[in-house]
């Protein structure tokens, strides 16, 4: 604990900052990745479509959550 004590406000506010920029960009890749199932589904047949459209739709509500888990803890 005392190697975070050490740090300055202003380090600790620029991790903050740097931490929720690097959250946004994770929920941006999550959108991508239910864009991009949504493509493969329509392109191939496989019987897997709905539990990989809900795995990824799963995978981006967690990542909103995470982004919204970190503005209340943080």
């Amino acid at each position: 604990m005392e190697a975070i004590s050490s740090f300055t406000p202003t380090v600790l506010v620029a991790i903050k900052i740097a931490l929720w920029l690097f959250l946004i960009l994770y929920i941006l890749f999550a959108g991508i990745v239910i864009k991009q199932v949504r493509v493969m589904t329509e392109t191939l047949q496989v019987g897997l479509e709905k539990s990989i459209r809900t795995l990824a739709v799963i995978h981006f509500i967690v990542s909103v959550f995470v982004f919204i888990l970190s503005l209340i803890i943080l």
